[in-house]
């Protein structure tokens, strides 16, 4: 499937729906399913919720979660894209409805495993809801407005809310289930950068050849990857000699790797991870 198909495929509003409906599940899954019969605290506004429900047994935990959430999405109406808030609005009644109906135990008994778990099932869920066009709520909408206006960026707003909340739960649950809780967001925020390394991770390669033009050839006119040809001269030697940049994946690097050994063995072959590359054909900016 060419990265046209692809690309068609992510911007689908069918697809931006599946996975934020996938994504809270997998969230939802994890608090409910391990979290919560740890009286674990997670972090943002789902966290704050669980905290006003100990405070007070008259609210459920989604219905704390849904009234905290109104107020953030009248305030945001104006603020973003029609589509980045309908999709939050969605992940929000998503999250909310599934938190009063999606009941189980995984029956992990062990409050550090649990930890453990219970934030992978919720960093992945986060990841995965991240990764469409939209996001997890009001709090992702404020993110973004705050973000786009002051230039806040999005981990120290979530570091400052988050902190608000493990002190809001200081006073309602002990150290234990604190440290605890602190372990599953930790574990949490590694997952959900996992996750969407997965789907935005390229590879970044620099072929240094005296090849370079018939590597480039190939690289442009066969493979039809996209490539920039930079000259340079060698440090030692003062020989002129070019380099190539481009940018793959883990699915074609071997191939390209075997593409510029067999036109040049002297070549030099590096590779660097990349965390996200946005541009070109290669993978579109999220538009909020």
């Amino acid at each position: 499937m060419d990265s046209n198909k692809l690309r068609q495929i992510s911007d689908s509003l069918a697809w931006n729906i599946f996975l934020l409906v996938m994504g809270s599940f997998i969230f939802v899954v994890g608090y409910n399913g391990i979290a919560a019969h740890h009286d674990f605290v997670p972090g943002a506004l789902y966290g704050l919720a669980v905290v006003l429900k100990t405070i007070t047994q008259e609210l459920s935990l989604s219905r704390w979660y849904l009234l905290l959430n109104i107020p953030l999405f009248i305030m945001a109406w104006k603020g973003v894209s029609r589509r980045f808030f309908f999709l939050n609005l969605l992940t929000m009644c998503m999250i909310t409805f599934m938190t009063s109906y999606v009941h189980l135990d995984l029956g992990i008994h062990n409050e550090m495993y649990a930890a453990i778990a219970s934030g992978a099932f919720m960093g992945a869920g986060c990841g995965v809801i991240l990764r469409s066009y939209g996001g997890g709520g009001g709090l992702d909408v404020v993110a973004v407005i705050l973000n786009q206006r002051f230039g806040l960026r999005f981990g120290v707003f979530y570091f400052v809310i988050n902190a608000v909340v493990m002190g809001f739960a200081l006073s309602r649950f002990t150290p234990d289930i604190i440290v605890a809780s602190l372990v599953m967001l930790f574990i949490s925020s590694v997952l959900t950068e996992y996750v969407l390394s997965i789907f935005n991770q390229r590879k970044a390669v620099r072929i240094i050849s005296r090849e370079s033009n018939k590597i480039l050839y190939e690289i442009t006119m066969v493979k039809k990857m996209h490539a920039t040809l930079i000259p340079g001269k060698g440090g030692y030697s003062g020989e002129n000699i070019n380099m190539i940049y481009s940018i793959t994946d883990n699915l074609r690097l071997r191939s390209l790797e075997q593409l510029v050994f067999d036109i040049d063995p002297q070549a030099i072959f590096v590779v660097e991870n990349t965390f996200s590359v946005i541009g070109q054909n290669i993978n579109r900016r999220k538009a909020y």
